[in-house]
């Protein structure tokens, strides 16, 4: 099994997303590929940093409250009724309790479904979580190069994405090259820019029967992010330039074909 197919399903590994199949053509790969197995571990370390390092809020308490109460006049979906919440067991809470686990999984619940579309909670912090990935397990990119005739045909040809891969050089975001992902239940094809010294990642994945949404800018965990759809892809850049920069980027991206 080609190690780049493999790539995707990684961190899917501690959420407990993968089926009985691929979690054993998984680890019949991770035990004969050192440098997978390494590319997990580093997956984990790197979860439990941010866990241990990040702020958490909790929810009002009103607000969970009244979730929580809703639970009980409807039902919740199978797909919906474990959450993995940071610091809690790796199982996950269960949705069907009541009174103060009730109200904790009613926010739950809350947060998964505004995390489904582009920019979303959910959605921005995975791609974030991507973002930091890439730089620190040293995978910023499955193919390396400016030109965009290599980079756009080989994301193509390997997932059913085919984001606009601009020659942004000009204004000063040299194309760096492009690589797969897996973001918030999504296989994404991101392409890689720089500005500067800074890394710019533009996530794009498909967003079948979503409407267009014009650019959103937000800084989250230290990161300016830009979110949009548009010909039913949902796209996100995100990086540590300047807000005012990114947007700049943003808009080259989505100005004509590419």
């Amino acid at each position: 099994m080609e190690c780049r197919r493999v790539w995707p399903w990684l961190p899917l590994v501690e959420d407990g997303g993968l089926g009985a199949w691929r979690r054993w053509r998984l680890r019949s790969h991770l035990r004969g590929c050192a440098g997978c197995a390494a590319k997990l571990e580093e997956m984990r370390a790197m979860r439990a940093a941010v866990r241990e390092k990040l702020t958490y809020h909790a929810a009002p308490p009103a607000l969970a409250a009244r979730v929580g109460a809703a639970l009980a006049r409807e039902a919740v979906p199978m797909h919906a009724r474990r959450f993995h919440w940071p610091g809690l067991p790796s199982g996950g809470v269960s949705l069907l309790g009541s009174g103060a686990t009730g109200a904790l999984a009613g926010v739950a619940l809350m947060l998964l479904v505004q995390g489904n579309g582009a920019g979303g909670p959910s959605a921005l912090d995975a791609v974030i979580d991507s973002h930091v990935r890439s730089m620190m397990a040293d995978h910023l990119t499955d193919v390396q190069t400016s030109d965009r005739h290599t980079v756009k045909p080989w994301l193509s040809a390997h997932i059913d994405v085919s984001p606009p891969v601009k020659e942004l050089a000009a204004q000063g975001f040299p194309l760096v090259g492009g690589r797969l992902d897996y973001v918030d239940g999504h296989p994404a094809a991101v392409v890689v820019y720089r500005s500067d010294r800074h890394v710019i990642n533009l996530f794009a994945w498909a967003a079948p029967g979503q409407a267009d949404a014009p650019m959103r800018t937000e800084a989250r965990q230290g990161f300016n992010v830009v979110t949009w759809r548009a010909g039913g892809l949902a796209f996100t850049a995100v990086s540590d330039v300047e807000p005012n920069r990114l947007m700049a980027f943003a808009r080259d991206v989505a100005g004509g074909a590419g």
